[in-house]
């Protein structure tokens, strides 16, 4: 009985290593537990830029507000857990529409509305290196924005550095990079997120992460009023 109850402890103390070192990651992209950041993305495929405000909360909270082009404003999107919404303005009223539908270019719903790994995925470590750490992330539900994301993170500090977007086969769909690190609320932070379809190398979004504000959200913010 002993032994079983060393090795439930021992397998236990496992998952709450593996969920830190996620954690650790993710602390890079979220600040706090709540907060609001301005995004700005720019695409190749696309004349304007798009601009958004964000407020993230929890890992399963999300209000988007769009401010720019002026054809897309009032189309505000929502998500609570794996379910999102737009607001439609010329029907008005909100549809369902899922976290790896595409934003504009290249960037999905989930790029800027599910920032945290921690939760949504387990993973295992492919490869450690000197510089780089390889790990594999696996969904643990569905409805999430990538199956498998393969990320390489810096071996001393764990910011991340580079990921792939996999679909549940393993085939590439986009490679992202985590560029420009600055120091926003007292840590240093990617400004800019480079996004790569995979097939056509052309294609690109850069996403731009121009400011942070840590904030404290009521759970009333975060319904389908708010979309309108």
């Amino acid at each position: 009985m002993k032994l079983l109850t060393f090795g439930f402890a021992v397998l236990l103390s496992g998952q709450v290593m593996a969920g830190d070192l996620l954690q650790e990651i993710d602390k890079y992209r979220n600040p706090s537990d709540a907060y609001s950041m301005n995004v700005k993305i720019v695409s190749s495929k696309e004349k304007e830029e798009s601009r958004f405000l964000v407020y993230l909360k929890g890992n399963n909270k999300t209000l988007i507000k769009v401010l720019a082009p002026k054809k897309t404003l009032g189309r505000n999107m929502l998500m609570i857990g794996e379910n999102m919404w737009v607001y439609v303005p010329n029907i008005r009223r909100s549809v369902r529409i899922s976290l790896n539908q595409k934003l504009t270019g290249e960037a999905a719903n989930g790029d800027i509305s599910r920032m945290r790994w921690a939760g949504d995925y387990t993973h295992k470590i492919e490869k450690k290196e000197a510089k780089e750490w390889q790990l594999m992330l696996e969904a643990t539900k569905e409805g999430l924005t990538y199956s498998k994301i393969r990320v390489w993170v810096d071996a001393k500090d764990k910011r991340p550095i580079k990921a792939e977007f996999l679909t549940l086969s393993g085939k590439i769909i986009k490679t992202a990079t985590y560029q420009d690190y600055k120091k926003v609320l007292d840590m240093m932070r990617p400004s800019k997120i480079h996004i790569v379809d995979n097939l056509k190398k052309d294609q690109f979004s850069d996403i731009f992460i121009e400011k942070m504000e840590n904030k404290s959200f009521p759970d009333s913010m975060f319904t389908e009023k708010s979309l309108e």
